[in-house]
C-alpha cells in the first residue's frame, strides 16, 4: 500500500508550479556575451525582462561597483543575489493560475500556445 502511495505522490509532483528563479532569468537576459558574470558595458545597456520587476538602478556606474563585491569589473550571479534580495522579483506571480485548465481538452496538456 505505501507503495502504491509513494508512487501515486510522485506522479502528482510532476503537474506541480516551480517558477524559475528570477535573479538568473535577469543575468541570462542581460548576459550578452555568456560567459556568466555582467560586465559594466553590459549593466549600463541592461533592461527588464518581460514578466520581472527590478528594484535597482539600472545602467548606474556606482550601482555596478556597490555590485561588484570582489571588484573584478564583473558582477557574478553570486554577487547579484547576495546585494539583491527581493530587489529582482516576479511582476506578479507565475504560478497565480496554476493548474492552467483547457477549455474541453486535455488538462495534461502544455498551457504554452
Amino acid at each position: 500500500m505505501s507503495k502504491i502511495f509513494i508512487l501515486v505522490f510522485l506522479c502528482f509532483g510532476a503537474y506541480g508550479c516551480d517558477p524559475a528563479d528570477s535573479v538568473p532569468y535577469f543575468m541570462d537576459f542581460n548576459d550578452k556575451d555568456h560567459d556568466g558574470a555582467l560586465s559594466l558595458q553590459e549593466w549600463m545597456a541592461s533592461e527588464v525582462p518581460s514578466g520581472l520587476k527590478v528594484e535597482l538602478n539600472l545602467r548606474s556606474g556606482s550601482e555596478f561597483k556597490r555590485l561588484d563585491a570582489n571588484h573584478d569589473g564583473k558582477i557574478s550571479l553570486e554577487e547579484l543575489r547576495a546585494k539583491s534580495s527581493a530587489k529582482i522579483d516576479w511582476s506578479e506571480d507565475p504560478c497565480a493560475f496554476w493548474p492552467w485548465k483547457d477549455q474541453g481538452g486535455d488538462e495534461n496538456q502544455s498551457a504554452v500556445k
